[in-house]
């Protein structure tokens, strides 16, 4: 595509400056360090049963952005790796060495624009990759991939965490795009994703992708949504695929004006799409139309009990908009996510919706023992917040920052909580088992924790089933690393496989 450095009416910032905004200050400044740091200090005893690492990705701009206004979503993706084995932990830091930030560290400048926007970008990179692989982390067939929704994966060795290359799935993937939310049936080892605005530009087409236990992808299949929506996410049951098609909308005359490149149009539907996993199920995917228009955040599960189709997942009652903008009040405000279990009936031809909210606290960055996805769960972890703990944080670019971490027990409906303490703002949860045959549940918990008042971070472990009795041990970083978005947990066997 042609840039058209007319499309947005903002000036270009000078090319050292980083703007006095709430995404580029503070706390969530650019951190920009790669490194290596050995036998961290650790506050507590690490389990010594865990031997693995911990690896997540986060959006750490490298250079100042073309625009003052940037989205921290934009950032060039860093990821993150803690070495955990026989009690002692070793943190890494790389940058994802995509081409565009090769290009721009040639330049020494941004030269990529807006979010997801080819028409803000230097006429010099006019067609060039503008992947930040800055999303999440996925680890399978022995293989681990850097990912972001808007580009192909990258390819990154776990053990150096140097970038090998955009990874194509030895050119069975013909898509520009690749979910940052694959997701692997623990029962057969298949991994399932899909990518939407495949050819780049907003468009309806949605297509799913399956890769067998080897790591082959063995089919591409493709249905159309009811409009060009964000699907972040999606779940996964045994014998279905679900895309929830929320009204967070891509309009792409708007994208070349210079607009933002997602908006919140509340007059349209929420509608799910129910995708047989059968080989040719997008040919006979059926819509359900939810009783109100919702953005889906994230999802837990999927499940099915014979005919029934249970959905569960974080709900919001407007889009994101501390990032993108509604499109019809200007003045609307960001309402927070609940988790919801939404039920469908596959017998019934009234295409019904029920919707059970699962507990009363609000909630993101939700996490299941994974080895029990496809399946009913009984334990249910997430970032929260809980005033009778403590006190809410200042709002931050990515909206307010948990103070804890929750477990919501299904089977006996109890809520426990950790709280990070005061200026403390635990990320996303990762579950670990124990062992590979423990019982759901029984493991660990480990999070990111920003220690804000001291520009610096840790990563607490806890046992996942007791949040309220505090870290079973605290890994002090010597620093701050960026904050993140997702990250996963690979056993040292599984390394040691490759």
């Amino acid at each position: 595509m042609t840039p058209d450095r007319a499309m947005s009416a903002e000036p270009a910032m000078p090319q050292s400056a980083w703007p006095d905004t709430p995404v580029f200050t503070g706390y969530a400044a650019p951190v920009r360090i790669e490194s290596d740091t050995y036998d961290l200090e650790v506050i507590g005893t690490i389990p010594p049963e865990l031997d693995g690492a911990y690896i997540r990705n986060s959006a750490d701009h490298a250079f100042p952005p073309k625009y003052a206004s940037d989205l921290f979503l934009n950032g060039d993706g860093m990821l993150h790796k803690v070495r955990i084995r026989n009690g002692r932990a070793d943190l890494s830091t790389r940058y994802v060495k995509t081409e565009k930030l090769l290009l721009e560290r040639a330049a020494r400048r941004a030269l990529f624009g807006a979010y997801r926007n080819p028409f803000t970008d230097d006429p010099s990179v006019s067609g060039k990759d503008r992947s930040t692989a800055n999303t999440s982390v996925i680890f399978h067939a022995g293989k681990l991939l850097a990912t972001k929704e808007a580009a192909r994966p990258m390819l990154i060795d776990p053990d150096t965490l140097d970038t090998l290359g955009t990874y194509d799935f030895n050119g069975a993937l013909e898509s520009e795009t690749f979910t940052a939310h694959a997701k692997i049936d623990p029962r057969t080892g298949e991994m399932v994703s899909y990518g939407y605005f495949t050819k780049g530009v907003a468009d309806t087409n949605i297509e799913i992708y399956y890769i067998a236990e080897s790591g082959e992808l063995t089919r591409t299949e493709q249905f159309q949504a009811p409009y060009p929506s964000m699907v972040h996410d999606f779940l996964l049951s045994e014998h279905y695929a679900i895309f929830t098609i929320c009204p967070m909308v891509c309009d792409w005359e708007r994208v070349k004006k210079g607009e933002a490149f997602f908006h919140w149009d509340d007059t349209l539907p929420t509608m799910v799409g129910v995708v047989p996993r059968a080989p040719g199920g997008a040919q006979s995917v059926r819509w359900f139309t939810a009783p109100k228009p919702v953005m889906e955040t994230h999802t837990f599960n999927a499940w099915e009990e014979g005919d029934m189709l249970n959905l569960e997942h974080f709900i919001t009652e407007t889009g994101w908009l501390s990032q993108f903008p509604d499109i019809n009040d200007a003045d609307n405000k960001e309402k927070p996510p609940f988790a919801e279990r939404w039920t469908i009936d596959l017998a019934s031809n009234e295409g019904e919706i029920a919707i059970q909210r699962m507990w009363g606290h609000i909630g993101e960055m939700p996490m299941v023992d994974l080895r029990y996805l496809t399946r009913r769960t009984r334990h249910f972890w997430f970032g929260t917040s809980n005033p009778e703990l403590g006190p809410m944080l200042p709002r931050g670019p990515k909206g307010p920052p948990f103070t804890c971490l929750g477990h919501f027990d299904a089977q006996t409906g109890a809520l426990d909580f950790f709280y990070a303490g005061p200026d403390s703002s635990p990320e996303e949860p990762v579950f670990v088992p124990r062992s590979l045959d423990a019982e759901e549940g029984d493991g660990w918990l480990l999070s990111v924790v920003g220690r804000r008042a001291q520009n610096r971070t840790d990563l607490v472990i806890l046992d996942a089933r007791d949040l309220g009795a505090g870290p079973v041990a605290t890994i002090k970083f010597p620093c701050r690393i960026h904050e993140g978005f997702h990250g996963i947990w690979i056993p040292g066997a599984a390394l040691a496989q490759r």
